[in-house]
C-alpha cells in the first residue's frame, strides 16, 4: 500500500510539472535536500538549498515553458524513512522557433517521511545540450547561464564526500 502511495504522488508531481506548478515540486523538499542534474550544461550540477532549488526551477520554467513529460515507468522500495523511487519518462518541449524536441531519462528519487531528500536527473545530456544552445541562440540568456549550485557531481560522488 505504501509504494502505490509513493508511485501516485510522484506521478502527480509529473502531473505539476506539466501544469508548470513548480512551487508545488520545490515544497516536496526538505530544507538540506540535494537537487542533482546530469551533464555540463545550464541546468546540471547540484544544488543543496531551498532557494537554490527554486532558481533551478525558475530557470527551467524560463527556458523550457512548455515541457511536458510523458511517464513510462514508476517504481518505489524501501520503508518510509528511506524510500526510493524511480519514474522513466520522455519529455517534449518546443524551442522559440516551433522546433519540437524530445528526450528520456530518469528521475532517482529518495524519500523520507514523504519528503524528498534527493533527486538525481539522468537524460541524454548530449542532446539537451544542443537543445540549450540553440534556445540560447534564441535570446534566452538563461538557457546557456552557468549551473544554479555546484556544478560538480552529486554529494556521495565529491572525493572525501
Amino acid at each position: 500500500m505504501y509504494h502505490a502511495i509513493v508511485r501516485r504522488n510522484l506521478r502527480n508531481s509529473f502531473v505539476e510539472v506539466n501544469r508548470g506548478n513548480y512551487a508545488a515540486i520545490v515544497r516536496q523538499f526538505t530544507p538540506d535536500a540535494e537537487h542533482w542534474f546530469s551533464g555540463a550544461h545550464a541546468l546540471s550540477g547540484g544544488r543543496d538549498t531551498t532557494e537554490q532549488i527554486q532558481r533551478w526551477y525558475d530557470r527551467l520554467a524560463e527556458v523550457m515553458p512548455d515541457l511536458r513529460f510523458e511517464l513510462k515507468k514508476v517504481v518505489a522500495k524501501g520503508w518510509p524513512w528511506d524510500t526510493v523511487a524511480f519514474a522513466e519518462w520522455v519529455d517534449h518541449l518546443t524551442d522559440r522557433e516551433g522546433n519540437h524536441y524530445s528526450n528520456q531519462g530518469v528521475h532517482v528519487v529518495r524519500i523520507k517521511w514523504g519528503k524528498i531528500t534527493e533527486l538525481h536527473i539522468y537524460c541524454d545530456t548530449e542532446l539537451l545540450e544542443t537543445v540549450l544552445d540553440k534556445i540560447g541562440q534564441q535570446g534566452v540568456d538563461e538557457a546557456v547561464a552557468t549551473p544554479v549550485g555546484s556544478p560538480g557531481p552529486f554529494r556521495e560522488a565529491r572525493v572525501g564526500g
